[in-house]
């Protein structure tokens, strides 16, 4: 199991707030190996957690931005100052290597430039915030589809992650991305039936007109 996957639920687990490992990290965790080198740590929680959030990482010694599009950030020094224009922060330490800023004429908002290395040590997180109903996990980009709770968040030897079918729709918005058509293929492969369902039905709501993942789910 990842080393770092690892660190981060330690660092998390037993907090007031609820969340699960996403993207790429999530895929490994459903295959069961490290599939390939990722860029960072992506971590799933929820819009009512997000203050508990910045507060707890602060207390740590991360800085924490909240992400504005447009290559800008904002740089979270109040709890009660927050933008929440984008759904994703993320929190890093002074020495991490994998993003680099750069001040602009306005006071906290800084230019954001991701360095796709791969990450070596816990100093970087980014959490991306969701809304679930009481039996629902509701996907981000379109409150039409949803998938419930107790599948759409699973378990590998006490981590949470978000379940593959979802990750992989969320990944579908960019299929061209290193790695992400991989992710695709080695998690459909071992995805059962249900599974397959879901992301094939999901897939036609997001792409009326088609989508490349779209296939017959027996295969």
């Amino acid at each position: 199991m990842n080393r770092l996957v690892c660190q981060a639920n330690e660092l998390l687990t037993g907090r007031n707030f609820e969340y699960a490992v996403c993207g790429g990290q999530a895929i490994d965790l459903f295959l069961g190996y490290e599939s390939r080198i990722h860029s960072d740590i992506d971590i799933l929680s929820y819009w009512y957690c997000r203050d508990e959030i910045i507060l707890y990482m602060k207390s740590l010694g991360f800085e924490v931005y909240e992400m504005l599009g447009g290559g800008k950030a904002h740089h979270i020094t109040d709890i009660s100052c927050q933008m929440k224009i984008k759904r994703n922060i993320f929190c890093c330490k002074d020495s991490c290597e994998l993003v680099q800023l750069a001040n602009t004429d306005e006071a906290d908002i800084v230019y954001i430039n991701f360095r796709h290395i791969g990450q070596r040590k816990l100093d970087f997180i980014e959490f991306l915030f969701n809304d679930h109903s009481e039996t629902e996990f509701i996907y981000a980009r379109n409150r039409n589809i949803s998938r419930g709770l107790g599948d759409a968040i699973l378990m590998s030897d006490g981590i949470p992650y978000l379940a593959p079918e979802i990750c992989l729709l969320y990944k579908s918005t960019d299929t061209e991305r290193a790695g992400y058509q991989q992710d695709y293929e080695l998690a459909y492969e071992k995805m059962d039936v249900s599974q397959r369902e879901w992301l094939n039905e999901a897939l036609k709501i997001e792409f009326p007109n088609g989508h490349k993942w779209m296939t017959d789910i027996n295969k």
